[in-house]
């Protein structure tokens, strides 16, 4: 007893919780801008889980991607499942998704075969379209917010960027990646944020293709410039429909841009 009692004082004066609600927190699967990701499993039914830990004081951040988070349902998005706030931290139960991050998964392949790139593309297009039909824009597209299950099918995350869209307003804070972002958002112009999420596709696209961002320079200065003039270079190994797609989506001139549907309706897919 004496001993149970000491590990019981151990465990509430340590920093280290190893359980909320229903869950038994497990590892540090990463760490982001404002807490950390876990590993976690439900106490009676065994479901492996991942938890979002964020400390209160970012809670001003969260309300938005939690409010939006939580309404979208598809089968390309993660799963918001449940939210436990204590009184200094903030826990989002998210669905598991143990193939990792698409960035992680393209770095150990080096590029992707067009087949499975169409099939992995295709899918982030459908949860993205998802998205904009309820007017609603990401703004913060990129490899390391796609998640993969098991079967390597694609999840789309992180939600802190998202707003609403409405149709004739336009959207002026400079968000997400660099190498990710759009042209108008660089030059500080205000923007729509479909096109913005369009943009962002244009690169991922390329960048599973490729195996490397299309706009990519070790200095900041020098990619911003690239990607306000357009200048990319296009791999002879791609496919002609595939070479089509990247160029209709990475137009400078936002509204020449493709919409989602359009997209989908390529003669790449």
């Amino acid at each position: 007893l004496a001993a149970d009692y000491q590990e019981l004082l151990k465990e509430l004066s340590t920093k280290n919780i190893r359980s909320v609600g229903n869950y038994v927190l497990e590892e540090t699967l990463g760490e982001g801008t404002y807490g950390k990701v876990k590993l976690a499993t439900h106490k009676l039914t065994g479901q492996k889980v991942a938890i979002k830990i964020i400390p209160k004081i970012h809670a001003e951040n969260l309300t938005r991607e939690i409010h939006h988070h939580r309404y979208l349902h598809h089968p390309n998005i993660i799963s918001l499942l449940e939210v436990i706030p204590t009184e200094t931290e903030i826990y989002m139960v998210l669905e598991y998704c143990e193939g990792g991050e698409l960035y992680d998964f393209l770095v150990e392949r080096g590029r992707l075969r067009e087949n499975l790139a169409r099939k992995m593309f295709g899918q982030l297009c459908k949860a993205v379209k998802y998205c904009h039909d309820r007017r609603v824009v990401h703004r913060d597209l990129k490899l390391e917010n796609i998640l993969l299950d098991a079967h390597n099918n694609v999840k789309l995350g992180d939600f802190g960027f998202t707003r609403e869209c409405e149709s004739k307003k336009l959207l002026e804070t400079i968000c997400g990646s660099t190498g990710y972002s759009a042209p108008e958002m660089l030059l500080g112009k205000k923007y729509s944020g479909l096109e913005v999420d369009i943009w962002s596709l244009g690169v991922i696209l390329y960048t599973l293709l490729c195996g490397a961002l299309p706009f990519d320079d070790d200095d900041e200065n020098e990619m911003k410039y690239k990607i306000i003039k357009g200048e990319y270079e296009m791999e002879d190994f791609l496919s002609d429909e595939a070479k089509d797609l990247i160029q209709s989506i990475l137009q400078l001139e936002p509204s020449e841009r493709p919409t989602l549907k359009q997209i989908l309706q390529h003669a790449w897919f």
